[in-house]
């Protein structure tokens, strides 16, 4: 959720638990145990058949299985877990849309438009989406949010992403819809969820759990007709398969391949991401040809950024954030994935979030319901996580920090906000910023944790999965996150995953129903 770090966050963030390693192993990006079958149909017996057969069951595979059902076909989903949600259950549960009734009533503003919203997805991808999913999916945006409002979901807040600079701030609003209490009491991505699993229930999708598909069945004309699991059970989709795998973000030959910033977080436990998203629906479908988009981006959350000025409870930004050497290098207060890209690029991916004991005051909370921190960082500074030093000049030392340079940035920041309030150096966008003067100083490492990877196999405004030459591949489609061509090399905003789980869910649904069955 993008809703700005407050100074106890930036401070408190880094005691965010680490997940666990995944607990599939790391397969390679060729297919395991071989490529598609290629039999014709009459020669394979299936276990059990529908018309549609969707492999996942996260937020892309729950929207596919209802519009699906929901239009009459019989619905089977597998799913590699023993429990639905995939990724989607644990995020924010928010959505990005413009000109809805909420974005008009709790944000005051009234000249958004989809066509707006789609400029800035295209000047944040820097060149390299596809422009019809960018402008297909704002197009749609609205009608998810009533998708969901027609599931029991009810938006009551309306925010806006952090400012990022290089793209034009006419096309930057408050765009992220947040959900209200569901009925369940729920909140969040387990409300979003909970919604879509009764819809699915009430549609009599049928689920397969603890069922990991790895390989595309195929008939002698090519067309998908279905999926082998682990276990060598045959699953058959007589109108089409809906791939819903979520990405490869728990890859280590994926990353090595494709996400030099994944291999970090890999290589260091940071992923929170679900444990069996090893990239199986990019492996299926590259064996048969696909081709991939959007290669190489990354979603990440950081443990210590300052604040976004997104909502109005969000208090002042915390410290500053310097390089290896001393430097600031990056508007504490922009968008947290533009931040996190800038911190990426740094020598060595080093960066510190330096503050002061004004800040340090404020500490001792649950961040995002993750992981406290001790209210005086006793625990943090016995573990080398948070370092303290009564002057400027030895917290560098502490550090490795050219104690010049980190006093100079301190100096130059604190005569900013004595006498402008503003920062001289970047085009902040942040209120209430204070000066880092009051003794004692802090200093935490700022890490990035693995949401995602962005990037996946390369479909159309149908979803259908298109081969290297552009052609569809007969009866195959992509939801979600193992697509890509919508998102760029850095996040743009949250509430986009949500988004293209649900337009693209949508859509392949819709379009599966208007295959001829075999």
């Amino acid at each position: 959720m993008e809703r700005g770090f407050s100074r106890r966050d930036f401070v408190a963030g880094a005691g965010v638990a680490l997940a666990g390693a995944a607990a599939l192993g790391m397969a390679g990006c060729t297919p395991a145990g071989g490529g598609q079958t290629q039999t014709a149909p009459e020669e394979i017996a299936f276990d059990r058949e529908a018309d549609i057969l969707i492999i996942g069951a996260g937020g892309a595979g729950l929207t596919a299985s209802i519009v699906a059902a929901q239009g009459g076909a019989s619905v089977v989903v597998l799913e590699a877990t023993s429990a639905v949600g995939g990724n989607t259950i644990n995020s924010s549960g928010v959505i990005q849309a413009a000109g809805t009734e909420e974005q008009k009533a709790f944000s005051d503003t009234d000249d958004d438009t989809p066509e707006k919203h789609a400029e800035f997805y295209l000047q944040c991808g820097e060149g390299q989406l596809d422009e019809d999913l960018i402008r297909f999916a704002t197009a749609e945006a609205p009608g998810c949010i009533e998708f969901m409002k027609g599931l029991g979901i009810k938006y009551e807040v309306v925010y806006g992403n952090g400012f990022i600079p290089n793209v034009n701030p006419e096309v930057q609003k408050p765009r992220i819809h947040l959900a209200g209490t569901d009925t369940n009491d729920l909140m969040y991505g387990q409300a979003h969820v909970a919604a879509l699993m009764r819809a699915a229930e009430a549609a009599a999708v049928e689920f397969v759990y603890n069922t990991r598909g790895i390989r595309l069945i195929t008939n002698a004309e090519g067309t998908v007709i279905g999926v082998e699991a682990e276990d060598g059970s045959r699953y058959k989709g007589t109108r089409a398969v809906i791939l819903a795998t979520c990405s490869y973000d728990r890859s280590e030959e994926f990353a090595k391949s494709f996400n030099l910033h994944m291999v970090q977080t890999l290589r260091d436990g940071r992923a929170l991401t679900v444990a069996t998203n090893i990239g199986d629906g990019l492996r299926m479908g590259m064996a048969l040809g696909a081709d991939l988009a959007g290669m190489g981006g990354f979603i990440g959350l950081s443990n210590n950024i300052g604040g976004t000025p997104t909502l109005p409870q969000v208090p002042e930004v915390p410290g500053i954030i310097v390089n290896k050497y001393g430097h600031r290098f990056v508007s504490e207060s922009d968008h947290y994935a533009w931040v996190l890209r800038a911190i990426f690029a740094q020598e060595d991916h080093i960066a510190w979030g330096v503050f002061d004991a004004k800040a340090a005051a404020l500490t001792g909370a649950v961040v995002g319901g993750v992981s406290p921190m001790s209210d005086d960082f006793s625990a943090e500074i016995a573990d080398g996580t948070v370092f303290k030093a009564d002057t400027i000049e030895d917290l560098a030392t502490q550090v490795g920090v050219l104690p010049q340079n980190l006093k100079r940035a301190i100096d130059i920041w604190n005569a900013d906000m004595s006498t402008t309030g503003s920062d001289s150096q970047f085009p902040t966008r942040a209120c209430g910023l204070e000066t880092i003067d009051t003794a004692p100083f802090y200093a935490t490492r700022s890490y990035d944790y693995s949401l995602g990877a962005l990037g996946g196999l390369k479909i159309n405004t149908k979803a259908q999965v298109l081969d290297t030459s552009g052609n569809p591949i007969p009866h195959l489609y992509a939801a979600g996150q193992v697509a890509g061509g919508f998102m760029g090399s850095y996040y743009p905003g949250t509430g986009t995953g949500i988004l293209s789980t649900l337009v693209f869910g949508k859509s392949a649904a819709t379009n599966a129903l208007a295959e001829t069955a075999f």
